[in-house]
């Protein structure tokens, strides 16, 4: 996390802008600039809400199961 937050200070000093100091402030500043650069993705309340469960990343349930049972079947052979 903190290299990420080093690499934003860095372009932020590039590019000549203010470090944002809170998560509103570093929202328009990343809003603003995608705008300026002509991004072609919509903006953040132009798309639907997505619930917690549909942003998780990684394994589904079953591929969970599947190596939760590979894993006992190796210890038992």
């Amino acid at each position: 996390m903190r290299q990420v937050y080093a690499l934003a200070a860095a372009l932020c000093e590039r590019a000549g802008e203010e470090f944002p100091e809170t998560r509103d402030a570093a929202s328009e500043l990343i809003e603003r600039l995608r705008i300026e650069n002509g991004h072609p993705a919509p903006r953040l309340e132009d798309m639907p809400f997505r619930s917690q469960r549909a942003r998780r990343r990684g394994r589904s349930t079953g591929e969970r199961d599947a190596g939760r049972v590979a894993a006992e079947l190796a210890r038992e052979l």
